[in-house]
């Protein structure tokens, strides 16, 4: 096993263990990636928050497990460009919306290569909510959003939040509009690129994230 996978595989187990803890006292569900995890992706995307509302406790009685497994903290295929496997994901307008950002070959090419986390892992129906957690809970979930940055080291990171005050707030400084949509900034060091998320209101259209995606490859190595 090499560098990167035994460093991948302590990051998994860590984070179960410890977002288990929390999962117990809070009752909400957790997860952090829609994608294989693989090194130096052409992306890594950062979503803020799983958005919906589902239970711990109704995840277990689901699956007859007494606590979430490392390896259900990802996916095996890179849902955002595939449908999965076997079973129905419910990733089709997803898919469809990512694709109108990611609209030409080349911005295509480096979805396919892409890994997508979240920087809080636990259940919020928006981002707004984030205010409700624990801050023990966020400021664990974007010390290990970091570390995973480091273990991944992606050429690019592209964030889907467009509010100043949420990116400062998770560590990224020195921020400017750089588009229409589009933002710019330093994350622990590295440049970040930040844009509305895909169904954000007002900005759920074909024509916008075709606009996004004109802005962001001109920024993406």
């Amino acid at each position: 096993m090499n560098d990167f996978e035994l460093k991948k595989d302590k990051w998994l187990e860590e984070v179960a263990n410890e977002c288990h803890k929390f999962a117990l006292k809070t009752d909400l569900d957790f997860y952090a990636l829609q994608t294989p995890i693989v090194l130096n992706p052409e992306i890594l995307i950062i979503g803020i928050n799983p958005g919906n509302s589902g239970k711990y406790s109704n995840y277990l009685i689901e699956n007859n497990i007494d606590r979430r497994k490392p390896d259900s903290l990802y996916y095996s295929q890179n849902l955002l460009v595939e449908e999965a496997n076997g079973w129905t994901d419910g990733m089709t307008q997803v898919r469809r919306k990512f694709r109108e950002i990611f609209f030409t070959d080349l911005l295509f090419s480096k979805l396919q290569n892409s890994v997508m986390t979240n920087m809080i892992y636990f259940n919020t129906q928006s981002s707004e909510d984030l205010k409700n957690l624990n801050i023990e809970i966020e400021e664990y979930c974007i010390g290990k959003t970091l570390e995973l940055i480091e273990i991944l080291q992606p050429k690019n990171i592209l964030i889907f939040s467009s509010n100043t005050t949420l990116l400062k707030k998770i560590g990224i400084d020195n921020i400017q509009q750089i588009g229409d949509y589009t933002k710019i900034g330093l994350l622990n060091k590295r440049n970040v690129c930040a844009i509305p998320h895909f169904s954000a209101r007002g900005y759920n259209t074909e024509k916008i994230r075709n606009k996004v995606g004109e802005e962001i490859i001109k920024y993406l190595k």
